[in-house]
């Protein structure tokens, strides 16, 4: 089928091939792109509640919380659970 081409149209041909490539490259590379970006922006995650509450109990023997303090944050984060 290419043998039939002249010189010119052979190369016309060609530059048609290779910009096609190229574009179809920059799409995929766009694409990949937006999807890591997607992925990224996404809302992070809520903090762990049993995570937490470790804190605040290492934060009531600190002497930083006090008893009652502690109690209520504790019972607002079993709420979450």
């Amino acid at each position: 089928m290419l043998g039939n081409l002249g010189g010119w149209h052979f190369l016309i041909v060609l530059g048609v091939l290779v910009i096609m490539a190229i574009v179809a490259v920059a799409v995929i590379a766009i694409a990949l792109r937006l999807s890591r970006m997607s992925v990224s922006s996404q809302a992070p995650t809520p903090p762990d509640p049993v995570g937490q509450i470790k804190q605040i109990a290492q934060l009531r023997d600190e002497g930083i919380l006090s008893e009652t303090e502690y109690e209520a944050k504790r019972t607002e984060l079993l709420g979450r659970i």
